[in-house]
């Protein structure tokens, strides 16, 4: 698509399944059937407490309405809502971001490399490793012409998929290493960033309202990094075993 210059669905989708697909034939080729079956069985770990649903489906979403009360109060700029009757589009786009974006990446990511990663470097330097690597890996999207990405700073997006990978790390820690409820985060996500006007295609133009949830986006990574800490302290303090995961 970079050297064509055009977009071309059949590309994008192929090209978005290159991390699950890296990992299974990675995890095929050492471990054999096996070795698959165990890489997929986190799909099936979905008793995690409600709250993490309510924070997998909801956490974008009030970041996102939170940076734009704090743009609207501090601008004065008016930005230009989806019609409030056509809602119901939400769940068709969120299960075709799911299956055919969200699903080709988190089985590499979170399914394969986290666990790996963690066992050497524990959960926060995994999840920069990740971040970067995931920022990375979108690259080519900022050389195609027309692409929403390249209205977007590249240090910017970075900074955001490593702020991304710091939650998503956090989830999947407290929820026994569930993928099913990483890829219903990842696709809320994605699904709120494209209904809700954040991104530069969807304000006119103006990339404050991305700058405004990126830096929400890393203070909840921050405060996320500093609560496990503080709770890490405070198990050491009492005697109690810390858990290599913790950040």
């Amino acid at each position: 698509m970079v050297f064509t210059g055009e977009e071309n669905s059949l590309l994008r989708v192929i090209g978005t399944f290159g991390p699950t697909t890296a990992a299974l034939l990675l995890t095929g080729n050492k471990e054999g059937l096996h070795g698959i079956v165990k890489l997929l069985k986190p799909f099936l770990i979905w008793r995690v407490g409600f709250f993490w649903y309510i924070f997998s489906f909801l956490s974008t979403a009030v970041l996102s309405l939170l940076s734009i009360w704090i743009y609207l109060s501090c601008n004065g700029n008016r930005l230009m809502f989806n019609d409030p009757r056509k809602l119901y589009l939400i769940i068709p786009v969120f299960i075709y971001i799911l299956v055919f974006s969200v699903t080709g990446e988190e089985t590499g990511w979170r399914g394969f490399a986290l666990p790996a990663l963690q066992q050497k470097y524990g959960a926060l330097k995994s999840s920069v490793i990740i971040g970067c690597i995931w920022g990375f890996w979108h690259l080519p999207l900022f050389y195609i012409e027309g692409n929403f990405h390249q209205n977007i700073p590249f240090w910017l997006f970075i900074l955001q998929d490593v702020a991304l990978s710091v939650v998503i790390t956090w989830i999947y820690n407290n929820t026994g290493g569930s993928l099913l409820l990483i890829h219903l985060f990842h696709a809320a996500s994605n699904t709120t960033l494209g209904v809700l006007p954040v991104l530069p295609m969807d304000t006119g133009g103006d990339i404050l309202p991305l700058y405004i949830t990126c830096a929400l986006l890393t203070l909840t990574a921050l405060g996320i990094i500093i609560s496990e800490n503080l709770a890490k302290s405070a198990a050491r303090f009492h005697g109690k075993h810390v858990r290599k995961r913790n950040f």
